[in-house]
């Protein structure tokens, strides 16, 4: 019988020694699950994340366009110089207009002859000199010739350039009696008073973003300087292939001071409002995928989740856990999925 026991002790105690050396991980996890892991938690609960995200873009002007002309013709007139501040509706370059003018006077004559013809229709049918038929082509004559009049000013209005806005007029490079055609760039012409910059940020912050929402952008060329720019719109779709949401800000320039096409940068502040919060350290990653630890009586749970919103301690929750779950913060190094734990210490959010 002691011969018996000796050899069963010395059978358990090498099995023991075995396992604690062998070098299979499939054993020597299973030795460890044995044993409750050491962690503290915390029960999650809705609170405020003071939180920006990154934006970033190149300013354009608010009305921008090329100066060409409607129609082909010679310049006979310049009214501008490079640079020259215009009003909307000024006359900026004149074509040679001498045969639509002409048509302009031609039109207008037969106009007020017709005129006068309906006139002494009318009086005619007054006195049942003449039948209605005939006031009817009196009133139809004059009507068609009106619009021949119209037409021949819109003709002769395509020789008058004009500007289509207020703005600054870019480098004027024309000669008198030059030779122009519709598809030739006159001049440029941007209203430069106000600025746009279109950025694009996930749309999982969608719900935090605020339409009027002010910020400060900067750039290198501004020389440490920011400006001001105002959220005035935001896009009613979501990219399909980014999952972005475009969102376009509005910056006062009336002292000229941006150019369009500097590149800006700059952070826009989200809505504050309670959401659901967890701590970063409380994150475990693998690659593109993020988990929490979600306690289940004495075992854990691996929980994928999606996050929003984050500051240097706390990160939004959108997705995978709920108020009042009681997830792992630290001891997250030690875990797997279904793994037994030991509380040594719990807190609320």
């Amino acid at each position: 019988m002691r011969l018996t026991a000796v050899v069963v002790g010395l059978t358990v105690a090498v099995t023991a020694s075995w396992l604690a050396l062998s070098s299979d991980p499939a054993e020597a996890s299973l030795v460890q699950t044995n044993n409750a892991v050491s962690v503290r938690v915390q029960t999650l609960d809705k609170a405020s994340i003071a939180e920006r995200i990154p934006l970033q873009g190149t300013v354009f002007s608010h009305h921008a366009v090329d100066i060409t002309p409607e129609v082909d013709g010679r310049i006979t007139a310049i009214n501008i110089e490079s640079g020259q501040q215009v009003r909307q509706g000024q006359l900026l370059i004149q074509l040679d207009n001498r045969h639509q003018q002409a048509s302009v006077n031609r039109e207008l004559a037969k106009l007020q002859d017709d005129r006068r013809h309906q006139k002494q229709i009318n009086q005619l049918f007054k006195q049942q000199a003449v039948s209605e038929t005939e006031v009817d082509r009196a009133n139809a004559q004059v009507a068609i010739q009106q619009a021949e009049l119209d037409l021949a000013k819109a003709s002769l209005a395509d020789r008058a350039i004009r500007a289509p806005f207020a703005g600054t007029v870019g480098l004027v490079d024309l000669s008198l009696g030059q030779l122009v055609n519709s598809d030739s760039v006159l001049t440029t012409l941007d209203d430069t008073s106000e600025l746009k910059l279109n950025a694009s940020v996930p749309a999982k912050y969608q719900h935090r973003i605020r339409v009027g929402s002010r910020l400060m952008l900067s750039s290198n060329k501004l020389h440490g300087q920011s400006i001001v720019a105002t959220l005035a719109y935001m896009d009613t779709r979501v990219s399909e292939t980014t999952l972005n949401l475009r969102l376009q800000l509005v910056i006062n320039n009336d002292d000229g001071h941006m150019l369009p096409g500097s590149f800006l940068t700059g952070d826009l502040p989200l809505a504050d409002e309670a959401v659901l919060s967890m701590p970063l350290q409380a994150v475990a990653y693998e690659g593109h995928q993020r988990f929490a630890y979600r306690l289940d009586g004495d075992r854990v749970q691996k929980v994928e989740i999606e996050l929003g919103a984050r500051n240097a301690d706390e990160v939004e929750v959108i997705d995978g856990l709920q108020p009042g779950d009681e997830i792992v913060t630290e001891g997250l190094v030690k875990l797997n999925d279904g793994m037994r734990v030991q509380v040594i210490e719990q807190t609320n959010s």
